[in-house]
């Protein structure tokens, strides 16, 4: 295969100096968690060494007089308080399903259930999003918890939802401050716990479907963030800071549990704070030196947009050492106008980290660690997106190009590149599914053993391979050992014997008019074996009606040029329409399935015969 042409994203001219002092902390921190038989007894022992080190603080917003902050001695004391109540009431291995905001209750329950051997279900609070209530009712639909806890205020909505699901059997609690009474110091778990034990009920987002709930053991969660702060040198120097949700696993594992198993400081703001007003996070990041943070790669398109010199004034971001970049597709555009747009305030050069993981995986499979700039290729468009033998190959000029980023090198991991057909491995170049072994594999979804075997224990066609692998649905190449992500099965779109990503269209889109830039669409096909390509996009609402149909000119343009095919069937809808989970990603099928039933009020559309009966509301 031909040497592919790279570009990196190095358009400052002097590099921020590598930070040495957290070096041998960080190797000693990653050595500790491999000898810790749970999670709660390496947090014991995080808080034991830094009994008066701040361990949370709750970021109220850049206005507020004071946040609430909590030492590791006295996390370790209320954290052990109400795992002995838990241990009083429920017996080992029952589930608790949390459903409280950003907050000390949600942590101090989190690790009493770690400390108690019952496992921990994160969940988001209904009201937080639109579909919070839902997926709160199908996670406890799935997992049957002996014990719900959540706030006095959401108490009877939590019940409601239960009620609507024929879900009697929970118990509901609101959580109240935890016990005052004196705990053993050093903490220690209250029940017998071991790296078998499992720890973590992890959903996944739902995006392609209903969420399945990802068993997580101690050992898996140990191994994950044990690779995670040796590949990136994180310790206890360190301070790390973010505002992703906690039933999130890239907000619960890299952003939280990760910062108290290296004894650091971690300070925590809410979601909707930062998408109302994206400045305060980086008001939190200068005011509390933040050395380590992330989030999704639209929340750095966001900032880009939204924060202005104005708001910029007077903030210094260069302590930040990492902004992860994760949990969806990302954009080397993006990246690159993100660096550029914040540089003025200290964002260095190679601060910038993206990544690749998933629920199944812990979190972490792989990022680019500081010092090292990310790389793009500028691949062909055709051969990547060919549905018979997609590869990357480098883009000459006649062809359209297509920038892919590549994520690092999954350190911790067995990894291949498989055809998902035959299940013979891939040379290096070729795209296919993504497949991994490893400690920080989960062990299964929960109740669903036969979708288990398939998806946990798949086997190479090759002997040498065998079994044991982790099919992560995902598509993705090796070059030069580095791996590219390209793409999500269920998701191709397959056009004329062609593999079209979602993501792409959709980014395309965005670029082609002004009344669709920082707007959702979603992007989904329609029939087999060439699907016609569905894209609903919300549009900007002061857009006139009158300027709609010029809208659908420019997209429909702008995507038969980028992908050569045509691509003709565009519906505009209000802002709200497209649906997402609870952690922000498209909800594509479910957006497909509204669109066949009618079930969308459309500002405009055109669309190819035999689809303009299938959305509802005024178009052409």
């Amino acid at each position: 295969m031909p040497r592919l042409h790279r570009e990196e994203l190095d358009r400052h001219a002097s590099e921020k100096p590598h930070r040495g002092d957290g070096k041998n902390s960080a190797d000693v921190m990653s050595d500790d968690l491999a000898g810790y038989r749970s999670l709660g007894e390496a947090f014991a022992a995080r808080a034991a060494a830094y009994p008066g080190r701040t361990a949370l603080t709750c970021f109220r917003g850049s206005t507020a007089p004071e946040h609430e902050t909590i030492g590791y001695r006295e996390l370790a004391r209320r954290s052990q308080a109400r795992a002995a109540e838990l241990a009083r009431r429920l017996p080992p291995g029952e589930r608790v399903l949390i459903a409280l905001p950003t907050s000390p209750e949600f942590v101090e329950i989190y690790l009493a259930c770690l400390f108690a051997g019952l496992i921990a279900v994160p969940s988001p609070l209904p009201g937080s999003s639109a579909s919070a209530g839902e997926r709160l009712a199908a996670i406890a639909a799935d997992c049957s918890p002996g014990l719900i806890v959540t706030t006095g205020s959401a108490l009877a909505e939590v019940t409601a939802h239960l009620r609507t699901h024929g879900l009697a059997r929970p118990a509901v609690d609101a959580v109240g401050p935890a016990s005052t009474e004196p705990s053993s110091w050093p903490a220690t778990p209250v029940r017998p716990v071991d790296r078998q034990t499992d720890a973590v009920l992890q959903y996944s987002s739902g995006s392609t479907g209903s969420p399945n709930g990802v068993i997580l053991t101690h050992g898996a969660v140990l191994a994950n963030l044990g690779a995670l702060c040796t590949h990136l040198r994180l310790g206890p120097e360190d301070r790390f800071g973010g505002w992703l949700p906690l039933h999130h696993d890239m907000g619960l594992f890299t952003q939280l549990t990760a910062g108290l198993l290296c004894g650091a400081p971690v300070v925590l703001m809410q979601p909707t704070t930062f998408v109302r007003r994206p400045v305060e996070w980086f008001r939190m990041l200068d005011r509390f030196r933040i050395t380590y943070t992330g989030g999704p790669n639209f929340a750095y398109d966001l900032c880009t947009r939204a924060i202005t010199d104005e708001m910029m004034a007077g903030l210094d971001l260069s302590p930040v050492r990492y902004f992860v970049n994760g949990a969806e597709p990302i954009h080397a555009a993006t990246v690159e106008a993100f660096m550029d747009r914040f540089a003025p305030i200290g964002v260095g050069p190679h601060t910038h980290s993206p990544g690749y993981g998933l629920a199944e995986s812990t979190a972490y499979v792989a990022c680019v660690p500081g010092g090292v700039r990310p790389t793009v290729l500028t691949v062909d468009a055709r051969s990547l997106e060919s549905a018979e033998r997609p590869e990357l190959r480098p883009a000459d000029g006649d062809g359209i190009g297509r920038q892919v980023m590549g994520v690092g090198r999954p350190l911790a991991f067995d990894a291949r590149i498989v055809d998902q057909r035959t299940h013979e491995p891939l040379p290096d170049g070729r795209v296919g599914e993504i497949w991994l072994r490893g400690d920080s594999i989960g062990r299964g979804y929960w109740g669903k053993p036969e979708l288990s075997a398939r998806v946990f224990d798949a086997g190479l066609a090759d002997a040498e391979g065998g079994g044991g692998w982790l099919r992560t649905g995902d598509l993705g190449a090796f070059a030069d050992r580095e791996l590219f992500v390209t793409g999500r099965l269920k998701e191709l779109l397959i056009v004329h014997g062609r593999n079209l990503s979602p993501h792409d269209v959709e980014r395309e889109a965005r670029a082609a008019h002004h009344a669709l830039v920082g707007q959702v669409g979603a992007a989904f096909g329609i029939g087999a074996p060439d699907e016609r390509v569905v894209l609903v996009h919300e549009v900007r609402p002061e857009t006139p009606k009158t300027e709609l149909p010029a809208v659908i000119t420019a997209v429909t343009r702008r995507l038969n040029r980028s992908f050569g095919v045509p691509l003709r069937n565009i519906v505009l809808v209000r802002r709200g329409t497209v649906r997402r989970t609870t952690s922000g990603k498209i909800r594509r099928t479910a957006m497909r399935d509204r669109f066949l039933a009618g079930d969308m009020h459309v500002l405009h559309a055109e669309l190819e015969p035999g689809l303009r009966t299938a959305p509802t509301g005024q178009h052409t």
